[in-house]
């Protein structure tokens, strides 16, 4: 339904492919890795062994309401994006991004970004597209910002309640900060 394959300068992003085992590890480091454990969806980190990440792939692959694909760059893989959505709720959908530790600083998180934003955008499907930003992650806010999204708290209440049945303003809600964008008013560089 979506595509398999998206190509940019720096990266490449390639849907996830079950038995793919150098996706397993990438997804095992990434949810294991204790300095970003607060900056990822809870729903993530309940997955930390091997096993559990092969079932949760398969389940996302599968899913009829997100994309995941692989983020990479010279022939590594560095990290993943995705963008989701609810079969109740597709007025916006979610975009999400985690690189590797040994990557990060590249840019690669904004190009990937950029790149699947794009793409979003050349579906014509959501009206929104957001992303939630840890409080103290800095840099995935400044680079929702250079993407052209902006704080968003009146649609935090109405996007968090129907993507996680919570207001932004819970114990887990109140971390993160919405950034949105109207998808007709994104400014491509």
């Amino acid at each position: 339904m979506y595509k398999n394959s998206i190509k940019g300068d720096k990266c490449s992003l390639a849907a996830f492919k079950e038995g793919d085992e150098k996706l397993t590890e990438l997804i095992y480091k990434l949810f294991n890795e204790k300095e970003t454990e607060d900056f990822l969806n809870p729903e993530y980190t309940r997955n930390r062994t091997r096993a559990k990440i092969r079932k949760w792939i398969k389940k996302k692959i599968q899913s009829p309401v997100d994309a995941w694909y692989v983020i990479k760059s010279k022939g590594s893989y560095i990290g993943y994006i995705c963008f989701k959505w609810r079969e109740h709720y597709d007025e916006a959908c979610e975009i999400s991004t985690a690189i590797e530790k040994n990557f990060r600083g590249l840019r690669l998180g904004y190009e990937s970004s950029r790149i699947l934003v794009d793409y979003i955008l050349s579906l014509n499907k959501f009206r929104y597209i957001v992303g939630y930003a840890h409080k103290q992650n800095i840099k995935a806010q400044n680079n929702l910002r250079k993407l052209g999204f902006r704080k968003a708290q009146r649609l935090q209440r109405i996007v968090s309640r129907q993507f996680y049945n919570d207001d932004g303003t819970s114990a887990t809600g109140s971390k993160y900060i919405l950034f949105a964008v109207f998808s007709k008013t994104i400014h491509r560089k």
